[in-house]
């Protein structure tokens, strides 16, 4: 499946998924990460990006999540000249900062160590010699095409930051004309936001 077939069906998912629904998805998914990664993760390698000032309006991102987040917000994203609206038009680093805002505090350290794993791991897995951060296109592709192959932890963080891009982008409404969507139907019908069922495991162990 290619990078914008993904993106447009993880777009389509989202579009019934609830705030709370999807980052309780999220901190399930970096749950193994944190396990392996905390408290043993160190910086391999300097990156020339790691000089860089972190914007004034970002609020809950490190410096070296913000410049992971660009980069793949830049590789998970090619919508240049693909008819998709243009990534300046779309605050999506400021909706991944918004959404890593209202995360609990110790979930997101943990987290946190999981985003530095994903970036270190760069310099050793298939010998790239770079962070994820200072790769080039088509060896930033492979990497997260690798990581989506592997094992659990790799699954888990390749997933997690995916979700965490397109999520981002695909929410705003200025996205939504160049693939003829109109907006979620609940809108349109003002159906009431019910919340969130239980799942019929959880109804059957409530009625014992």
């Amino acid at each position: 499946m290619s990078r914008r077939a993904e993106a447009a069906r993880i777009s389509a998912d989202m579009a019934g998924f609830g705030r709370r629904s999807f980052l309780k998805w999220v901190l399930w998914g970096s749950a193994g990460a944190a396990v392996l990664a905390a408290g043993s993760v160190a910086l391999l390698r300097r990156s020339p990006v790691d000089d860089q000032p972190l914007p004034d309006h970002i609020r809950h991102l490190s410096a070296s999540e913000y410049h992971l987040f660009k980069r793949a917000i830049e590789v998970l994203l090619p919508v240049a000249g693909s008819g998709l609206t243009p990534l300046a038009q779309v605050p999506v680093i400021d909706n991944i900062d918004h959404t890593m805002g209202l995360i609990a505090p110790h979930v997101r350290k943990d987290l946190a160590t999981g985003l530095t794993l994903f970036d270190n791991a760069a310099v050793l897995v298939g010998l790239h010699g770079r962070r994820f951060v200072d790769l080039d296109d088509d060896a930033a592709v492979a990497y997260f095409d690798n990581w989506s192959r592997g094992g659990m932890i790799q699954k888990a963080l390749a997933t997690v930051v995916k979700k965490f891009v397109y999520i981002s982008y695909w929410r705003e409404p200025a996205t939504w004309p160049p693939v003829a969507f109109d907006g979620p139907v609940s809108d349109k019908w003002g159906i009431a936001y019910l919340g969130n069922a239980p799942l019929p495991e959880q109804d059957q162990e409530a009625a014992v």
